[in-house]
């Protein structure tokens, strides 16, 4: 009787491990992400190529239930986006057009657009989000609940 109870319980413990753990995550990439699994958040920039931003209004990327990425810095923007194997693109961007004076914004938005036009490696880990191409790299994260 008792081998069963421990037989049951680590059968359980298995189970529950199984559901804990992110089968979409393979080797640091975004393997089987889906757009559903982003949308209707929005994260915040917090390094490019490993500089951490400081300033007023952190530039953001969002997913919408539409299957649309979304976002701003010195401009807004959003376009249909598409993951596959744990590529993140939208090809149609469209954006708003006002110049940038800050040179760090203006370089951070001429590097999302390329890596959204031209597909980015996506990871996640927790609630970070990083995009990486051609030895570049911008990491998002979720805002922490507020108490």
């Amino acid at each position: 009787m008792g081998f069963v109870r421990i037989a049951v319980c680590c059968l359980l413990l298995a189970a529950l491990f199984a559901c804990s753990t992110d089968r979409r995550v393979e080797n640091g990439h975004a393997r089987g992400l889906a757009l559903e699994d982003l949308a209707g958040r929005t994260y915040y920039l917090i390094s490019m190529n490993g500089k951490v931003f400081t300033g007023d209004n952190t530039p953001e990327l969002g997913f919408t239930w539409e299957g649309r990425v979304i976002g701003r810095a010195c401009n807004r923007f959003n376009g249909a986006a598409k993951i596959i194997n744990g590529t993140l693109t939208a090809e149609d961007m469209v954006s708003t057009r006002m110049a940038c004076f800050q040179p760090f914004l203006n370089e951070m938005e001429q590097m999302l657009t390329d890596m959204l036009r031209h597909g980015a490696r996506m990871s996640l880990a927790g609630n970070r989000l990083t995009l990486a191409k051609d030895g570049r790299s911008l990491v998002y994260e979720l805002p922490l609940p507020r108490t």
